[in-house]
């Protein structure tokens, strides 16, 4: 026989406790995940709210709409600040830190190049090396380049020009700076580089593509002895090229950090109103706009949302010259072809398109049916 113990009434007690509290803690349970279904449920409908306001109400803004002056007033207040913070830590940084407006587009163009902005302000520094290169007033292997340096700085100081401080003739250039090193040397030794536009090409096939990956570099101006050449000389050093690269992000000389607020800030403004019509594939392919120092993050000014697919293919429009004129005639090599050669050497070909084989096909069954049909009628009146 097995002996049953009899229940206590400690042993009820706590039975009736637990069954309680489990009682309790399931209603709790279930109070906790009827608030959470309710807020899943308000944030779905949250959302879906938010995507039909998107699709049927919000406008998205270009650039020169959006960027105020007040605006490029706080970024650059916020610039000072951060110059200042890195003055104080790096020693690198000096008293005249350069400022860069970089800018992000949302399709890349196809082509590379450089496009050109005047600005109202220089953006050459007070201390900076400006060096100008020259043509030669004579040209031979042998000649000497002293006569043009000195003739070039002779005018200069009759123009009134204090600003550039050497003086390099192209033959002086093919002669002294031959080797990798020397052009270094040249380009760490000068923070602003002008060239004449009759020897732009020269010179920039003599001193190579790392010429073009610094700001300020091989900026073209019109020499010309008869002219007014201080002002030239000024629109060269209000001028700034911006070297589109390879990937989305491109950067452009503003100013310096001992310029003026109020003219840095109408430097900023004039790059944002020449960016609707020079920038490839206007201000609507700029993903955004940020200002920077060299070693800084960079503070943002315009930043948009918008779609890449609202964008079309990007190009870069090239100037072209006065006589430019493109010939087209017949090739007589290909019958029924056009050949088109511009001044460059560029050949396009044109070739008179013709039917398709499904239409040519159809053609010859129409006529064939045709043919068919009056060899039956021949027949019958026979």
């Amino acid at each position: 026989m097995v002996s049953v113990k009899p229940i206590s009434e400690k042993s009820k007690q706590q039975s009736l406790k637990s069954k309680s509290k489990k009682k309790k803690n399931s209603a709790f349970a279930k109070k906790k995940v009827s608030k959470i279904v309710e807020i899943v449920n308000e944030n779905r409908s949250a959302k879906v709210s938010c995507q039909k306001i998107n699709r049927s109400e919000v406008k998205y803004v270009m650039p020169s709409t959006s960027i105020t002056e007040n605006l490029v007033d706080s970024c650059l207040d916020a610039l000072q600040k951060l110059a200042a913070h890195h003055s104080k830590k790096n020693a690198i940084f000096g008293f005249e830190t350069s400022i860069f407006a970089e800018i992000r587009c949302m399709k890349i163009p196809n082509t590379r190049g450089n496009i050109k902005f005047i600005l109202p302000h220089s953006t050459a520094a007070s201390t900076g090396e400006i060096c100008l290169i020259t043509p030669d007033l004579k040209k031979g292997k042998k000649v000497d380049h002293e006569p043009t340096v000195e003739h070039w700085k002779d005018i200069l100081k009759e123009a009134g020009v204090t600003e550039i401080k050497t003086v390099l003739p192209l033959r002086q250039l093919k002669v002294e700076y031959d080797q990798y090193e020397l052009k270094r040397r040249l380009l760490t030794q000068h923070d602003f580089i002008m060239v004449d536009t009759r020897i732009l090409n020269h010179a920039s096939h003599l001193l190579g593509k790392m010429f073009f990956k610094k700001h300020n570099m091989l900026i073209p101006i019109k020499m010309n002895e008869e002219a007014n050449i201080k002002k030239y000389i000024d629109i060269g050093l209000r001028t700034a090229m911006l070297r589109l690269n390879e990937g989305h992000t491109s950067t452009i000389l503003v100013g310096h950090t001992s310029m003026p607020q109020n003219n840095l800030k109408e430097n900023i403004m004039s790059l944002i109103k020449q960016l609707t019509s020079k920038y490839p594939g206007g201000e609507a392919n700029i993903r955004s706009i940020s200002l920077k120092l060299p070693l800084s993050l960079p503070l943002p000014l315009y930043l948009t949302l918008r779609s890449s697919n609202s964008v079309g293919l990007p190009k870069l429009a090239h100037k072209k010259p006065k006589h430019f004129t493109v010939l087209e005639d017949e090739l007589s090599t290909i019958p029924d072809s056009t050949v088109r050669v511009a001044p460059d050497g560029t050949v396009h070909l044109k070739k008179q398109k013709y039917k398709t084989n499904k239409s040519v096909d159809k053609e010859d069954l129409l006529e064939s049916e045709k043919e068919d049909e009056s060899e039956g009628d021949i027949n019958e009146e026979e």
